[in-house]
């Protein structure tokens, strides 16, 4: 069940059983400002007053419908109203309803008679400070009840809140305890009411429901006298009057927020993206006086067919102005539509005025003047100055005023959009951008075009216009940057020259070389990272390529250090370049066919297209290497390391790398083909869409936190792996892969992923998560499965004989014609599970949780040990167990 709702409201769902008919409940909440312009805010600032005010001294909520409607308050009481600084009254009323309490400061018993209460500015009205105490069943948080230490000494205290007229006049006695919070569920005044009839009757009919005897008040939190005995809802619009319990108004007046609370509910067996009405009612007022804030519960119900809800899709709540006409359902089917939409729901997902009246949405994020922030405010003064300084200097300078003018922002472009404009916003936006691409492809044509029609008149000229525009339009960036910086000095220096001007100092020389070389350097970073968006580099010339040769064999002879070298296309094939230093080398396009670089450090080098095709690489230092669309074919990378390189669209066929460390990488397009990576150690790792595994052996290897995005796998055989905090999404793993005595921990495998024919013989699998997934076929022969989560999915004809699945999740599995024999199915759960025709001989059901499984006459479970098994509730259908 999904949630679709507006950022100011909060949505619970329960599934409850009422007299033998399954229901959801639906509970919608909102914290809503009082007194005049009274407005929802926003869902985190529901919590955190809840978090604050409430703690986990109570439920805000039971999630079941309430039989009375309520108020009730949190917050304390003030004596800054009044001159008496030791006692205040604070007085409640809501709609018809009334409740008075006194509040006095810290007293005690001494020698049989209370002492005068001690000044306070506030005092909280809660279970804490009214008469209880431990041992007193009716408020063991309380006061009062019994002597305890207080600063050392044995004292007995007064309850702090009481009701008038009902004070304690001796230390005996035992007032009923005064709070106008929410009761705990635990107090007995509470308990009673679920009934006492949860005999072998109940457990046959209506299990897991509650009792006959059970008093449906027993989900009012409130004392009966916050209750309207004789109302549905609380009345519309009630007025409310609340004494000394805000710090600053001596009595808050108003009325309840008008609003009307709509909920809806989606249902699989319905057509898609169409909603049903959920009727609510308002049920809870619980007003926190201090933050001049009450919280509305709305409470509703609607028959449902599975006991889970499962038949539920979506629940969405929305809410409107009372006084205003209904939305019709097409509205909000339509809102529905939209933010389910994969393109623009998380859009929608923003626009709180789609399911609230306008009236109720406040200041938040997109409600607030941008003017209002002070970081914007300093930002513009600043732009301000600057744009006026140097408007100054232009002018001095001689330009005219009218090349300062500011040009104003194309539309959409002219304001920051709100929320509210957003959807119409970005589709403006894309519609300017197909527009302005509409408009240079247009400028390219008429550009092409006139160089066609004058090519005659510039050869002429010594040149062909068309064949220029042609050149520029095919130009492309390529190999590494062309940036010399002694060359830019000399040519600065040369000017100087010409022109007569005054020649650089050293230090001005030194510092403009230093300048020059961080550049440099900066553009070579840039290029090793994304080298593999230009265009193929040229091949080396094969003069140069001979006279590079030539360095790289003197410089084996001599260091072995080739770091930083330029050897962009150049032919090193055969080489011996075995513990070579290649630091931050340039190889795009290199041809090193056959060569050996064993040991050698490759560290931030490029060998973006570089052809490695039957060269030799174990051991080498890959880190942060560029090796995208390289040529990796029958290569060794035994014990390789493999940090943080690039390796976008790098194919890798028939390739060793055993033993090699991968970490830290994000692989896209990425093709393994007949690879062997058998004892690798792969972590921190992402392959992402587009990227192909086929016939590759990860025996023995050991995957942590490695995610599989949209993968593709093929045979691939993951057997003796050691697998933690992995998880594969949307992969199809169904043509042939293993994962036989393999570990698997804390593993996922989600979304699309399909596992139809997957080999897990004698696996080990510990809290994984397979749910809903196809599984048919699949062979987890004598595996165990030690808590994990197999619901909903599909194992028809799935081979579990021997299994060891304790404590393990199968709800709603489909295991029509799985064999479960032998199988260690302790305590595990198969509610509503499909085991027709399933095999379930001499299985261990020890505790097991059978209830409302299908079964059907060729279910075997001769021999199966049902001791302690739960049955119960029996499934509706016929033929169930």
């Amino acid at each position: 069940m999904k949630t679709i709702k507006p950022l100011r409201l909060s949505v619970l769902t329960r599934p409850f059983l009422r007299a033998q008919s399954q229901r959801l409940a639906l509970t919608v909440i909102g914290m809503h400002t009082l007194g005049e312009g009274g407005v929802l805010l926003p869902e985190t600032e529901l919590w955190k007053t809840v978090s604050a005010e409430v703690g986990n001294q109570s439920a805000i909520d039971l999630g079941i419908p309430k039989l009375q409607p309520e108020f009730l308050v949190s917050g304390q009481a003030y004596t800054c109203h009044q001159q008496d600084k030791t006692r205040c009254a604070v007085d409640l009323r809501v709609g018809a309803l009334r409740r008075q309490f006194l509040v006095s400061g810290d007293r005690y018993w001494l020698d049989g008679r209370a002492t005068e209460p001690q000044a306070f500015d506030t005092m909280r009205l809660d279970w804490r400070h009214a008469f209880g105490g431990p041992g007193f069943a009716a408020n063991p948080a309380g006061i009062g009840y019994a002597p305890e230490m207080v600063n050392g000494l044995l004292v007995q205290r007064l309850p702090n809140v009481e009701r008038p007229g009902d004070g304690i006049d001796r230390p005996d006695r035992r007032p009923a305890p005064a709070c106008p919070g929410a009761m705990d569920v635990d107090l007995p005044e509470r308990l009673k009411l679920l009934g006492s009839d949860y005999g072998d009757q109940w457990r046959e009919t209506l299990y897991p429901g509650f009792a006959r005897d059970m008093d449906w008040q027993f989900f009012n939190a409130a004392a009966p006298e916050q209750r309207w005995n004789d109302e549905l809802s609380i009345p519309a619009a009630a007025p409310y009057e609340i004494w000394n319990m805000h710090p600053e108004h001596a009595v808050l007046r108003g009325r309840l927020p008008d609003l009307r609370a709509r909920g809806f509910v989606a249902r699989k067996s319905a057509r898609p993206l169409a909603l049903e009405e959920v009727p609510l009612r308002l049920t809870t007022a619980w007003f926190f006086p201090h933050m001049a804030q009450v919280m509305l519960i709305f409470h509703g119900e609607t028959p449902i067919v599975e006991d889970d809800a499962a038949d539920i899709t979506h629940v969405m709540p929305a809410m409107e102005a009372a006084g205003s006409p209904l939305r019709p359902l097409s509205h909000y089917e339509k809102v529905f539509e939209n933010r389910c939409n994969l393109e623009k729901g998380a859009i929608h997902a923003l626009l709180d005025e789609e399911l609230l009246p306008a009236s109720a949405i406040g200041p938040w994020l997109d409600q607030i003047d941008a003017r209002e922030s002070i970081l914007a405010r300093n930002i513009k003064d600043r732009g301000e100055r600057l744009r006026a300084e140097l408007t100054a200097r232009g002018l001095e300078a001689g330009h005219k005023a009218r090349h300062f003018r500011e040009r104003p922002l194309p539309a959409p472009f002219g304001k920051m959009p709100t929320l509210a404009e957003l959807p119409e916003f970005i589709e403006k936006t894309r519609a300017y951008q197909r527009e302005q691409e509409r408009k240079l492809e247009e400028a390219r044509q008429e550009v092409a075009k006139a160089a066609r029609d004058n090519a005659s008149e510039s050869r002429k000229a010594g040149f062909d216009s068309s064949r220029i525009i042609e050149e520029s339009q095919n130009a492309q960036l390529k190999g590494p940057p062309k940036f010399e910086a002694e060359t830019i000095v000399k040519g600065l220096a040369g000017i100087a020259a010409a022109t007569g001007t005054p020649a650089m100092s050293a230090a001005e020389h030194a510092e403009l070389q230093s300048a020059g070389q961080r550049g440099r350097q900066g553009m070579l970073a840039l290029y090793r990272m994304g080298a593999h968006h230009q265009a193929a580099a040229d091949p080396m010339a094969a003069q140069h390529n001979a006279q590079a040769r030539e360095r790289v064999l003197a410089a084996m002879a001599a260091d072995r250090d080739l770091s930083a070298m330029d050897l962009t296309g150049c032919d090193l094939s055969g080489l011996d370049l075995r513990g070579a230093r290649m630091h931050q080398t340039l190889l795009e396009g290199a041809r090193l066919q056959g060569s050996r670089l064993d040991g050698a450090d490759l560290s931030q080098s490029v060998l973006v297209r570089a052809d490695l095709s039957q060269a030799s690489l174990t051991g080498c230092n890959l880190e942060r290497a560029n090796l995208s669309l390289a040529r990796c074919e029958n290569t060794n990378f035994a014990q390789a390391r493999f940090e943080r390189t690039q390796m976008e669209k790098l194919r890798l066929a028939g390739c060793c790398l055993d033993e090699a460390k991968w970490s830290h990488l994000l692989l896209q397009g990425i093709e393994l083909a007949d690879c062997s990576l058998r004892r690798a150690d792969l972590s921190y790792l992402s392959m992402a869409e587009h990227c192909r595994l086929a016939r590759c052996d990860f025996g023995e290897a050991r995957l942590e936190k490695v995610l599989f995005v949209q993968a593709e796998f093929e045979s691939v055989d993951f057997s003796g792996a050691a697998v933690e905090a992995c998880s594969w999404a949307h992969t199809p793993l169904d043509k042939g892969i293993r994962f036989r005595r393999a570990m698997l921990k804390t593993t996922s495998f989600v979304g699309t992923t399909d596992l139809r024919g997957a080999d897990f013989e004698d696996a080990t699998l510990v809290h994984c998560t397979l749910r809903e997934l196809p599984l048919d076929g699949a062979n987890f022969r004598r595996a165990t499965l030690d808590t994990c989560d197999f619901s909903s999915a599909s194992l028809k004809s799935a081979d579990l004989r021997a299994a060891a699945a304790p404590d393990s999740l199968f709800i709603r599995a489909d295991l029509t014609r799985a064999s479960l024999r032998l199988a260690n199915l302790m305590n595990a759960n198969l509610q509503k599970a499909c085991l027709v025709d399933a095999d379930l001989g001499e299985a261990n059901l020890f505790r097991a949780d059978v209830a409302q499984v299908l079964i059907s006459r060729g279910t075997l479970t001769l021999g199966a040990h049902i001791d302690q098994i739960k049955t119960l509730p029996r499934r509706a259908e016929a033929g169930g167990a």
